[in-house]
């Protein structure tokens, strides 16, 4: 019994990280469509460092998003991938 209660939660672990990357790379492409649809300079600070996406010579607005905001939006990602294969999990358990 210990090894299936191993595996149990070997795959439960993964299944958030599957589930985190797929829904961290969706937020990644969705600020980068919205940036280029609505025509915005994007910078993304996070630490020391800024990934800015800019095109030069034209003056379109500035939308820069700092620490806070970029780490607000991973928890709640993260929060909300962890709930949907938590739910996963548990539908898959329940079937005989």
């Amino acid at each position: 019994m210990t090894m299936r209660r191993t595996t149990a939660a070997v795959s439960l672990v993964l299944l958030w990280l599957l589930t985190l990357a797929v829904a961290e790379a969706s937020l990644a492409a969705l600020l980068l469509l919205f940036a280029v649809v609505l025509k915005l300079n994007l910078a993304v600070q996070v630490g020391g460092s800024t990934v800015a996406m800019f095109v030069p010579g034209l003056s379109y607005p500035n939308v820069t998003l700092f620490n806070a905001a970029f780490v607000g939006s991973c928890l709640f990602t993260a929060g909300c991938g962890a709930a949907a294969a938590a739910r996963t999990y548990r539908r898959w358990r329940l079937e005989p």
